[in-house]
Parts: structure tokens; C-alpha cells; sequence
């Protein structure tokens, strides 16, 4: 790995500890932990890695097995709803790992909407600046760290930032990728008029993104803070609502409408992922029922999924050859489900795999795991999105 991709290697991560006074647009430092995290730090616990090949995470559903963890306290934010956490740490891992954040709520119970990303294998320590977006209806956060080998992280810190610092992290992501050559469609948002009216006046303004890990992943991009960015006069409550490989299927039963849509109270509703089975007719049931109830919809097609291009399997770190994705018929289906109710429709399969095609990068460069993505393709995940919304 090249000094510049390892000074790019960074994440999206929350924190905060008591925020007593906070500034919800300074810096505020809230958690500390200077030293090696161990079995002997206070409130830090590791948890051996099961034995089993794959285990389910609620945001993630069905994957392989991570590895032993090591959790940290649970840490309880003032206001933390809505706004960005940086998170520093240094770390060194033999194999891939991960840093991870769960969230709670006031009743201390578990929000689904997790934060995943890659610690990259090294010999060395790398330096590592990761940050995220909070949770609707958060009391608390949880760090964690996780591999399938030694985990040796330090230096692990934690402060609120505001809007500019995240986005300004986001430009430094950016940087270390490719450069995505998308042009949204010109008659973008033609469809959503209260939601573009709304980003520029300040209105209060809710947005629910339904769907499954992709949409996690889409939300984890941290292109909340671009969009502020393009629209500062905004008023924003971006709720991620999600359940790990589910889609539409799901979400259309009305007791799941209302847990996982109605009860949220969106004035736009962001339907996406790549979970729904190819059942269309289910997708369309659900935007049925978002009409009724009222909100503006936007139906998207899911990015990411697992990375088709041809490797060679003895050297998958090796650069890879421009290669074409062959598109997937579901699109055609979504896109006529969109035009017969007559809703916002944005393909984000299609430019995303463009990309990866073009990329020439190493095989699951952009990828965590087999189809989720790290800080790189969630990065282009956000960019797609925040393009496609800009005025």
C-alpha cells in the first residue's frame, strides 16, 4: 500500500462521552483513551470470535464470521442526533479488521443503523480519522473493534465536529479514490418539489431512508454534510430505517409500513437497497402506501452488491484491466414500478458499476466484505447521492 493510500485510510465513526455544554458546530473533545486498548482497560471487554462461519448482525444480516472484539462503553451524548462525530485511533492488524460503532436509545435499547468499516492489514501502525453522522433517537454510542487477529488499537478519540469538518473530511476521502464521472439527469428532482423546496428554505425537513445494509452503507457516507454544504440554509433530520438483507418484501406488510415508515413521519421517503428479491410488485405495494400516507417518494436501485470483475485469484491485490458491467434487468422493472406511480426515480446501480468497471483498482478494493463497502466506496455511494439531490 503506496504512503498516499495509507495516509487516505480513513472511516466514518461516532462518539461522545457526556457532551456537557457541547457546541453542536465547534469541536469538542468527549472521549479519551490514550493507551493500547486491552482486557485491562476500564469498560473495555473483548468477546471471543465464535466458531461459526457466518453470524447475523442486524444491519448486515447473514455474513462471515469477523472475529473476536474488543467493546468499548457505552457512552452517552448530549444532542447527538443529527450531528458528526470524528473518531482518531491508531491501529495495526495482520488481517483485515474492523472499527464499528452501535448506537442506543433513551431506553437504552439497540438502533439497528450500525456503523462498519475496514482496519487494513499492516505490519506497521496506521494513523486512522473516521466519521459519522448520528442516529435519530440516540442516547448513546458504543465503539468497537474487531478482527479475525491480534487487535492492537491506541490513541482512540472521540469529538463532536460540525458540518464544514465533516464535509472537509469527506473532500479528503475523496481524494485517495478515482474521480466519479457521473452527470445526473437534468430533469432530477422534478418530482420531489416540497422536498427541493424545503433544502433551500430551511423548512424542517424529514428525510427516511428504508432499505437494507447498502442503504446503511449509502447513509454511512456521510453526504449529510454535503448536502449542507450545497444547501446551507437547510434544516435537516436524515433517519436511516433499516433491517439487515431486507426489502420491500418486508417493509409492505402494514405492521412493517408503520414501524418501519409511518412511525418515523417522513416528509421524504428514499426507498433503496439490494435486497427485495426482485419483487416488484412488493415495492410498488409499499410506495401505494407512502402516497397514502402522504410523503414525497424517491425509489433507488441498489449499488454496491459483490464485485463481479474477472480477477486473478492468486494475486487478487494486483491492479485490474477497464471491464464493462452487462446492467441487470431489475432496473427496467424499478424504473417502470416509479413511472406507473409516478414518483422520483434514481438508478445508482448503474453509474456505481460503471465505476467499479473503469476503476482499474484491485478486486473488493472498495468492499469491507463480500458485499458491503469501506470508507472508498462509500465515499462514491455519497457522491452519487449528494449529485444527484444538488440544486
Amino acid at each position: 500500500m503506496s504512503n498516499v493510500n495509507l495516509k487516505m485510510v480513513r472511516s466514518l465513526c461516532a462518539g461522545a462521552l457526556c457532551a456537557t455544554a457541547a457546541n453542536l458546530y465547534g469541536e469538542t473533545m468527549i472521549y479519551s483513551h490514550p493507551e493500547r486498548i486491552s482486557t485491562k482497560s476500564k469498560n473495555w471487554e473483548f468477546i471471543e470470535g465464535g466458531k461459526e462461519k457466518e453470524t447475523y448482525n442486524p444491519a448486515e444480516g447473514y455474513y462471515p464470521n469477523k472475529g473476536g472484539k474488543f467493546v468499548g462503553p457505552k457512552i452517552v451524548v448530549d444532542k447527538g442526533e443529527y450531528t458528526f462525530f470524528r473518531l482518531t485511533f491508531s491501529a495495526q492488524m495482520a488481517e483485515e479488521g474492523y472499527w464499528v460503532v452501535f448506537f442506543y436509545d433513551k431506553e437504552d435499547n439497540p438502533i439497528v443503523a450500525d456503523v462498519y468499516s475496514s482496519i487494513y492489514p499492516s505490519k506497521d501502525k496506521m494513523n486512522y480519522d473516521c466519521v459519522v453522522y448520528g442516529r435519530a433517537g440516540m442516547k448513546s454510542l458504543q465503539p468497537l473493534f474487531q478482527s479475525k487477529s491480534e487487535i492492537n488499537v491506541s490513541d482512540l478519540k472521540i469529538e463532536r465536529i460540525s458540518f464544514a469538518a465533516a464535509a472537509d473530511w469527506c473532500d479528503q476521502q475523496y481524494a485517495g479514490v478515482p474521480p466519479l464521472k457521473f452527470t445526473p439527469p437534468a430533469e432530477r428532482m422534478a418530482l420531489l418539489p416540497k422536498t427541493k423546496e424545503a433544502f433551500k428554505s430551511g423548512k424542517p425537513w424529514r428525510v427516511v431512508m428504508l432499505g437494507d445494509s447498502i442503504i446503511n452503507d449509502t447513509f454511512n457516507s456521510n453526504f449529510q454534510a454535503l448536502l449542507k454544504r450545497d444547501y446551507p440554509a437547510s434544516n435537516l433530520e436524515i433517519i436511516c430505517s433499516v433491517r439487515g438483507g431486507t426489502g420491500c418484501w418486508h417493509y409492505q406488510t402494514p405492521e412493517n409500513f408503520k414501524t418501519y415508515v409511518t412511525d418515523l413521519k417522513p416528509d421524504l421517503l428514499i426507498i433503496g437497497g439490494i435486497s427485495h428479491k426482485s419483487d416488484a410488485p412488493a415495492v410498488a405495494s409499499v410506495i401505494a402506501q407512502a402516497q397514502k400516507y402522504g410523503c414525497e417518494i424517491m425509489l433507488m436501485t441498489g449499488p454496491m452488491a459483490a464485485d463481479w470483475r474477472e480477477y486473478d485469484k492468486s494475486a487478487p491485490a494486483l491492479a485490474l484491466s477497464e471491464q464493462e458491467w452487462k446492467g441487470h434487468p431489475f432496473i427496467k422493472e424499478l424504473k417502470a414500478v416509479a413511472n406507473n406511480a409516478n414518483v422520483e426515480f434514481f438508478d445508482m446501480q448503474t453509474p456505481w458499476h460503471e465505476y467499479l468497471g473503469a476503476s482499474k483498482k484491485p478486486w473488493q478494493w472498495f468492499h469491507r466484505d463480500r458485499v458491503h463497502a469501506n470508507d472508498r466506496g462509500k465515499q462514491i455511494l455519497g457522491r452519487m447521492l449528494t449529485a444527484y439531490l444538488a440544486p
